[in-house]
């Protein structure tokens, strides 16, 4: 029979054990969490500055980020249990809930599309683009060139069909499109002209204009398309039992992204750019990372609430013939929460 001083240990024991069980912290330690995203790209842009500056600290937590090498297993982690949040674009999300499984947005941190597309200088002087030049008019100017996209299917190519469709060109009759792959193949696709324009997500095109080969075809990220100016870009996000499990968690998260917001509006490009050259700055060159940076600024969106617009945008660009069979429609309240950003 246990005595009064061994009560103690056993006492502790069960205390620890049922610390573990729940995943609590002691009182007064750094709760670990971990995110998953994508890749390592300016499209999470606010997660990145939350941990220059470190505002997750500030609110208790050691943030461990999990770039998964591409997207879907970065969304099968926070499923399975793995990671209690993602940062993620909203067309995985919308994916996923077509299948039955759901994540929820609780902070919007890019509410404009950054994926960009650039015509090599050359092509831009033999039809007659200009900078400055309506949107519309640059489109129609494109026929007979070549398009480079990422896969087919991918969303390079959705917006790329979408955008030649509203302006009566048709593929492969007026317009060329080439799939050529990532960055590593695009880039030299371009400036072997094998491609007249390509379309990648930042900081890519900004490599481009950087060794002054191209100029912006279209610029997303800077809202000069109407037809897709909200959009799902990126948000932070977490499953329903995690919001019901552990909602102190989820609110903690949330407002060290809502710094991270803050701080992006109220800091100049210099300032963001020297706070991202860790992260980036073995990647591009300077000149590169200052004029990304320059985009995704324009990107953030400045309240970190989802708008319906967005969702409704992203959904129509999706709903392909042959896509998402199981959702007939979409509400804003299908993907997103504004519970923690009062």
């Amino acid at each position: 029979m246990p005595t009064k001083w061994t009560k103690i240990p056993l006492a502790l024991a069960a205390l620890a054990l049922g610390l573990a069980l729940t995943g609590a912290p002691p009182t007064g330690a750094a709760e670990k969490v971990i995110l998953t995203q994508p890749v390592d790209s300016l499209s999470f842009f606010p997660v990145y500055v939350g941990r220059a500056k470190g505002f997750f600290e500030q609110e208790g937590l050691t943030l461990d980020v999990k770039a998964t090498a591409g997207g879907g297993p970065h969304l099968t982690a926070v499923f399975a249990g793995q990671a209690e949040f993602t940062a993620s674009p909203g067309t995985y999300q919308i994916n996923a809930l077509n299948e039955g499984k759901k994540v929820v947005g609780v902070v919007d941190l890019l509410h404009r599309n950054i994926i960009g597309m650039i015509i090599h200088k050359e092509a831009a002087e033999k039809a007659g683009i200009k900078p400055g030049m309506p949107l519309m008019e640059r489109v129609k100017r494109a026929k007979g060139l070549t398009v480079g996209v990422t896969r087919p299917g991918a969303l390079t190519d959705d917006l790329v069909r979408n955008l030649l469709g509203r302006a009566g060109l048709k593929v492969p009759e007026d317009v060329r499109i080439l799939a050529v792959g990532g960055a590593g193949t695009m880039l030299p696709a371009l400036r072997n002209r094998k491609i007249d324009i390509m379309t990648i997500s930042t900081p890519h095109p900004e490599r481009i204009l950087s060794e002054g080969l191209g100029m912006w075809f279209v610029n997303w990220a800077a809202g000069e398309d109407p037809a897709i100016k909200d959009f799902m870009m990126s948000a932070l996000m977490t499953t329903p039992k995690v919001i019901q499990e552990r909602p102190e968690l989820v609110k903690k998260m949330a407002r060290a992204v809502l710094k991270s917001i803050k701080y992006i509006n109220d800091n100049s490009v210099e300032q963001l750019t020297k706070d991202m050259e860790p992260f980036f700055g073995k990647q591009v060159t300077p000149e590169a990372l200052r004029i990304s940076v320059e985009t995704v600024k324009a990107a953030v969106n400045p309240t970190g609430k989802m708008s319906d617009e967005a969702v409704q945008t992203t959904f129509k660009l999706m709903k392909k013939p042959g896509k998402l069979k199981n959702l007939t429609g979409l509400k804003r309240d299908d993907v997103w929460t504004d519970q923690f950003l009062k």
